[in-house]
């Protein structure tokens, strides 16, 4: 079994175990994400406490996406378009944040950025 399929399966079954976020949405961004030769696209989706630490989601189309609670500790999100996203009580802890993309994006803090509206 790869190593993609490992972590991919203990994601599913630690998602099984808190609720909270839509399974298949994370499914579909870890497939994106093995796959790093297209722009990883999940708009809208619910990644809310989803367990993401030292992900690589840098370039991504996260529009409109709940990532409330979610783990993103050391997390790559340059240049990832966060506009209308919610990270409220996400763990952002290390995560790179440099081109990042806020319009009407709800901060950890429960904060609204609109630096690049």
């Amino acid at each position: 079994m790869t190593r993609f399929s490992l972590v991919l399966t203990a994601l599913l079954l630690a998602a099984a175990q808190s609720f909270g976020f839509n399974p298949s949405d994370v499914d579909s961004l870890l497939k994106q994400v093995a796959k790093q030769k297209e722009r990883i696209i999940c708009n809208r989706c619910d990644l809310s406490a989803a367990k993401l630490p030292d992900i690589d989601l840098s370039y991504a189309d996260l529009r409109g996406a709940n990532l409330s609670r979610a783990n993103l500790r050391n997390a790559d999100l340059r240049e990832t378009d966060l506009r209308e996203a919610s990270l409220r009580g996400a763990n952002l802890s290390y995560a790179i944040l440099r081109g990042a993309i806020f319009c009407n994006t709800v901060l950890p803090d429960g904060g609204v950025s609109n630096k690049d509206c």
